[in-house]
């Protein structure tokens, strides 16, 4: 049996199935943990126990340190820029992630200026 078309077949197959396995993968652990949740709160209400009050807050995301991912950006962007230039001779690769990164740079100038005035005004 000749498998060469398969290849691109499975090529296909995969790029569609791949991120759909993802997003079911995170939807299940939610789930889960919403589901864990429940149990504990049910359990607790049968005991007669109070539960913490940061029982039920939400975790809050760290917010983002931009420097931090600007630097990240740059840097990712440059290493990818140059080993496409010194391996494969072409230019421009890696480009976009150093305009991420640079974007990224001015608005945390802008948000530390922001933050500045705002602690001047007393705000």
């Amino acid at each position: 049996m000749d498998t060469p078309f398969l290849i691109p077949i499975f090529g296909i197959v995969f790029s569609f199935v791949t991120p759909m396995i993802i997003v079911l993968i995170v939807f299940l652990n939610k789930t889960k943990q919403e589901k864990y949740r429940n149990e504990v709160l049910k359990a607790a209400i049968e005991q007669g126990r109070e539960l913490p009050p940061d029982f039920f807050k939400t975790p809050q995301k760290p917010k983002e340190n931009l420097l931090r991912t600007a630097t990240f950006f740059l840097a990712f962007g440059l290493g990818l820029g140059l080993f496409f230039y010194f391996f494969f001779a072409d230019q421009g690769q890696g480009l976009i992630f150093v305009f991420i990164g640079i974007g990224q740079l001015i608005a945390y100038h802008i948000e530390k200026k922001h933050k500045k005035s705002g602690e001047q005004e007393g705000i």
